[in-house]
């Protein structure tokens, strides 16, 4: 039978023990601290744990995801009004009028902007790559980056919504410079009926000189308005 001083030895000696495995539990717990990852199996079962799964062949990876999940195949945000502005999440949408056709003429660039974007954070809907997360300590939220490309789907559907009146804006646009060329085209032609060809100018014979001056002053009385014509033709935007 244990004596009282060999029971009160053992029991110091699992109080120090206990005190110990608490103390290495708070250091491992501050290591780790700030990282939570949320688990979801095959089977959908849920576990949180403070480390990232161990890596897993790629054929076990199925239906496992971290996180925020791939957002491949959910809905888009929706196109909401804020006062005069339109927002598909938190991405402002571009604000169109008629007399400025600029901005449909923008619209293909911005939505290759959002395209590339998008395409850019297909990472995050790896599974190896978001196993691996925890190692490459992303800045990104994956939940974030499930939204925002939401909003990025949400952008590039409107786009494409609007390529109906961006075909009526471009081809009212070729319309105009066509015009505009047809004109130049009909007053070149008249200039040159009117004026001839240049003649060749000889500085030391007058006769020479002076014809060559009055074609110049023919041909000139002629620039100024096809300049203008010209400038007009490259002002039209996508010209």
């Amino acid at each position: 039978m244990l004596n009282i001083s060999q029971l009160w030895r053992n029991g110091f000696m699992t109080l120090r023990l206990l005190f110990n495995v608490c103390l290495l539990l708070i250091v491992v717990n501050q290591a780790h601290a700030g990282k939570l990852y949320k688990i979801v199996d095959a089977e959908g079962n849920v576990t949180f744990s403070q480390f990232p799964p161990a890596p897993q062949p790629e054929a076990d990876q199925q239906g496992v995801t971290v996180n925020e999940m791939s957002v491949s195949g959910e809905s888009a945000s929706q196109v909401r009004l804020v006062g005069n502005n339109q927002y598909c999440g938190e991405i402002r949408l571009p604000s169109l009028n008629p007399k400025e056709p600029e901005g449909y003429l923008e619209l293909d660039e911005l939505r290759q902007a959002w395209q590339n974007e998008m395409e850019g954070d297909t990472d995050l809907n790896n599974v190896r790559f978001r196993m691996y997360m925890g190692r490459y300590n992303l800045s990104r939220d994956p939940s974030e980056a499930g939204q925002r490309k939401r909003d990025l789907q949400c952008a590039i559907e409107w786009v494409d919504k609007q390529q109906g009146d961006v075909a009526k804006v471009r081809n009212s646009l070729n319309q105009e410079a066509a015009k505009l060329n047809q004109q130049i085209v009909r007053l070149k032609a008249k200039r040159d009926k009117q004026c001839g060809s240049e003649p060749y100018r000889d500085p030391h014979q007058p006769a020479s000189t002076a014809l060559w001056e009055r074609w110049s002053d023919c041909y000139y009385q002629y620039q100024d308005e096809l300049y203008e014509l010209e400038y007009k033709v490259s002002e039209i935007p996508g010209q």
